[in-house]
């Protein structure tokens, strides 16, 4: 998963200035500008139905619950983050996950985590843990 961020990085690097945004009214935005990556979700429920519609390669079987199914505790979805967090920081690039448009996760360069969490500031625990049981039921 990590490499096919890198394509990522390669089109925001085509931006100078200015940002694309994609809205899908009620159900998710998402902002790419030259350093950040801002998804804000609205409805957790059709984003996996959209997901598993959208699901690409049938034998990678890669969907949202089997994602999260293979995430034991929120630890173990700190490590998987912390890796992301190194990546874009790397790059100098940041990504900001809100729900209902408020912040609940800051990764990457711009994120001014804690001595554990480094790269990585949750902003609202109980928002984080609200949206990861909705994708998990």
């Amino acid at each position: 998963m990590l490499d096919k961020i890198n394509y990522l990085f390669l089109f925001q690097n085509l931006i100078k200035e200015g940002n694309l945004k994609i809205i899908f009214k009620n159900i998710f935005s998402l902002t790419v500008d030259k350093n950040f990556i801002v998804l804000d979700i609205f409805n957790v429920k059709t984003i996996k139905e959209l997901m598993s519609a959208m699901q690409i390669d049938k034998k990678e079987n890669i969907s949202v619950s089997n994602i999260l199914s293979n995430i034991k505790n929120i630890n173990d979805l700190m490590s998987k983050v912390s890796k992301i967090a190194d990546t874009l920081v790397k790059n100098k690039k940041t990504f900001v996950l809100k729900y209902n448009g408020e912040d609940v996760l800051i990764v990457g360069y711009e994120a001014k985590g804690g001595i554990i969490l480094k790269n990585i500031k949750i902003v609202n625990k109980l928002l984080l843990i609200k949206l990861l049981n909705e994708f998990r039921d």
